[in-house]
């Protein structure tokens, strides 16, 4: 189960695009080392798949917006990894917002090591210290999202409105939820789901990886509005040509 202390942070967290006007603040050491501590601590959504960070100075992959430093994910290529990065991440950029130091889903970073310890490189966060929670987001629902009845169907059991605050690529939020007779069935979308000029392959990548960030949000709501469930997940693999593919299961 996911950290409930980390649901709080679903209306704190925002994407740092700029970095610029945050302060003089540094992450310490110690710190840095509190990051890695806190990714083994975070619940996967594949046990089975072997997943590591990396820490290293945002200059190393030329990131220009001021961030400090950049956590790049590594994992193994197995069934449903991009979503398990996601899904993980996530959990990281809430646990980040918590300590005050500011994230942002950094796609189209290029890493200085595409492998490591034998794990692929998935994703980088750009990270940066602020001095308080003024820097953080002030009004969630002042954020731009698809109205709910595009990405929901059925009963909302009180965690699809805030579930659809979740963040994705370029704001894509390529998910659907149907609510059948209390069984959640979360969807993504695989067709018409353009990220700016990617090509529909990255875009497919991309989208994996939201999914991952969606599941873990909407658990996050699940178990705060007290809703006990037991999670089937479904192969969402490269290549599939379907409008929809069903990505998971709540009962």
């Amino acid at each position: 189960m996911i950290r409930s202390e980390l649901y709080p942070m679903i209306s704190k967290r925002k994407s740092f695009h700029l970095f610029r006007n945050c302060g003089n603040e540094h992450i310490s050491e110690e710190e840095l080392g509190e990051i890695k501590k806190a990714w083994e601590s975070f619940e996967p959504l594949c046990p089975d798949i072997r997943t590591a960070i990396r820490i290293i100075p945002a200059s190393k992959v030329a990131f220009k917006r001021d961030a400090e430093y950049c956590v790049l994910i590594y994992s193994e290529e197995k069934q449903n990894w991009l979503q398990n990065a996601g899904y993980l991440g996530q959990q990281l950029d809430l646990w980040l917002a918590s300590k005050n130091i500011g994230s942002l889903w950094f796609g189209i970073g290029k890493p200085d090591e595409p492998a490591w310890e034998g794990l692929s490189y998935v994703i980088m966060f750009a990270i940066r210290k602020v001095p308080d929670e003024t820097y953080f987001r002030k009004d969630m629902f002042a954020a731009k999202r698809k109205p709910l009845e595009d990405i929901w169907e059925g009963e909302t059991f009180g965690a699809a409105e805030i579930a659809r605050f979740s963040p994705s690529a370029c704001n894509s939020q390529p998910w659907k939820t149907e609510n059948k007779d209390g069984v959640l069935t979360v969807y993504r979308y695989t067709k018409n789901t353009r990220i700016g000029i990617m090509s529909p392959k990255n875009a497919q990548y991309f989208n994996r990886i939201d999914i991952g960030i969606y599941l873990c949000i909407l658990e996050l709501c699940l178990a705060h509005e007290g809703k006990q469930f037991t999670r089937t997940l479904f192969p969402d693999d490269m290549g599939n040509e379907a409008e929809l593919t069903k990505v998971a299961e709540y009962r």
